[in-house]
């Protein structure tokens, strides 16, 4: 609305200027109409939040070892009559940033291998609504009308009364605000070809993590520019794509220095192991990078990764139990049990085992187990099934599954997961003597062979066996007197 005015004296203008100028400047969540979009206030961290701060340029890369912390990050808060601003299209004109340096030490692991196993940057999680120039290259906190075009002539101020109180356009002497169109601006700008954030005070927003105007979120490094590529923040990496300034998660992407990094569902650069693309990964906790052709300690057991990166063998933490140490001739489903849940650091007594499972002459393998754990004579074998076993366990042992009819792939899969999975089988591994019907535990895994633990053994404890004589004797052996079910396995997760 345009206002015309009778000037009586040069004092009732300067009243009127101060006041709007005052009206402008402390304009928390007004928005001033310049056409349909609107710019919404950002709010910054607080001042005792813990940010790590690159060196001069934000691109000056320093390796820290500690974890980010989500609880960093401040979002945007939104006026009730406010209208968001449509977002921002990243166009190939934005400038990203002066990337000249590396993380420490990459150069003494760089992974110069053409991945062609894991896919390049593709950013996840990023319903990347796209930056659009158009809308932040203006300050919606200010009109675009001029009010003083429309004034008649007759209303028009003496020499002695300035007409002009806007500052020039440009940043100020430190940086640290920018002028346009007479006025300092606030939210996402496009300004020189690249993009900044201003608060609610026009102060620029640097090292930080904030939901512009429009809802997505931007990072702004220790320069004030809109952050691309592996950026360093709270402790941490992150990435974020060139073209969107989104940031990346779950995706392996290259630096700007060239070498890879994975970078998980919460952005974070990964350290250890990852599953990506179906496999696993290790990444060397030092460098970022990925081990290829090495042995690693992943934590529930070694682990071999080949040239690819993947994990190829494993072989799983466990101590071993002995079911003739623990007075059961008959115990073997029971100690091999005990072999599986060493992996995830937990105990159960054999005793309580088949107490709780319940055994005696009456019942049959498959509610329970039949005959006598401590011994006993019969024409049957004495032993439980795996279904049976799982479901009378499922109260004491937490995640205890049953297994019945997994294939080589599926063992493997669940042993590089960190799970010995406890298999029926026979105790000579033919087929010959169908009275050696015998349980023992997976705990291995290499090079087309199984590691096998067990728990009747009185010398060889544990030993190597081919995976496809292990898939054979597991779907064909036959427990005396009882119609046994093929491929009988099961699994603690």
């Amino acid at each position: 609305m345009i206002i015309s005015i009778s000037i009586r004296s040069c004092i009732t203008i300067l009243f009127l200027t101060l006041i709007g100028a005052n009206l402008a400047a402390n304009a928390d969540s007004t928005t001033t109409d310049t056409g349909n979009n609107s710019v919404q206030n950002t709010q910054t961290v607080p001042n005792n939040q813990d940010i790590t701060s690159a060196d001069a340029d934000q691109n000056n890369v320093t390796p820290i070892s500690s974890k980010a912390d989500d609880k960093n990050q401040t979002e945007t808060t939104k006026g009730t009559d406010e209208t968001v601003n449509e977002p921002i299209n990243g166009d190939n004109n934005a400038v990203e940033s002066n990337s000249t340096t590396t993380i420490d030490d990459v150069s003494s692991k760089s992974d110069k291998d053409d991945v062609t196993t894991i896919a390049q940057a593709d950013s996840n999680n990023q319903n990347s609504t796209s930056l659009n120039t158009d809308n932040i290259n203006k300050d919606k906190n200010v009109s675009t009308e001029t009010s003083t075009n429309n004034y008649d002539d007759s209303v028009k101020s003496d020499s002695s009364t300035p007409t002009d109180n806007a500052k020039p356009d440009g940043w100020n002497a430190d940086h640290t605000q920018y002028t346009q169109d007479g006025q300092l601006v606030t939210g996402v700008q496009n300004i020189d070809g690249t993009y900044y954030d201003f608060d609610e005070n026009h102060n620029l927003i640097k090292n930080n993590y904030v939901q512009s105007q429009w809802g997505d979120w931007y990072m702004f490094g220790d320069n004030g520019q809109i952050a691309t590529k592996v950026t360093p923040w709270a402790g941490t990496y992150y990435y974020f794509d060139p073209l969107t300034y989104l940031r990346v998660d779950n995706n392996y992407v290259q630096s700007q220095w060239g070498t890879w990094y994975m970078f998980g569902n919460d952005g974070r650069i990964v350290v250890g192991l990852a599953d990506w693309t179906g496999a696993k990964y290790y990444f060397d906790p030092s460098t970022y990078l990925k081990v290829t052709n090495a042995w690693e300690n992943v934590g529930y057991g070694s682990a071999y990764f080949d040239g690819n990166g993947q994990m190829d063998s494993i072989n799983l933490f466990h101590q071993w139990y002995s079911q003739l140490n623990q007075a059961m001739p008959e115990g073997c489903e029971g100690a091999s049990l005990q072999i599986a849940a060493s992996v995830l650091g937990r105990y159960y007594n054999l005793a309580d085992i088949y107490n709780t499972i319940g055994y005696g002459w009456n019942l049959t393998p498959y509610n329970g187990f039949y005959g006598n754990p401590w011994g006993g004579s019969s024409y049957k074998v004495q032993t439980v099934f795996a279904s049976a076993m799982a479901n009378k366990l499922a109260g004491m042992v937490s995640g205890i599954q049953d297994l019945t009819g997994a294939g080589v792939g599926t063992v493997i899969d669940e042993l590089r997961n960190g799970h010995a999975v406890v298999t029926w089988a026979n105790i000579d591994w033919n087929l010959y003597n169908q009275n050696d019907f015998h349980v023992m535990s997976i705990v291995g895994y290499s090079n087309g062979q199984f590691l096998i633990s067990d728990p009747y053994a009185y010398s060889q404890k544990e030993y190597w066996i081919p995976t496809s004589t292990w898939a054979y004797v597991n779907a064909n052996t036959q427990a005396v007197g009882w119609n046994t079910p093929r491929s009988m396995n099961l699994v603690i997760n």
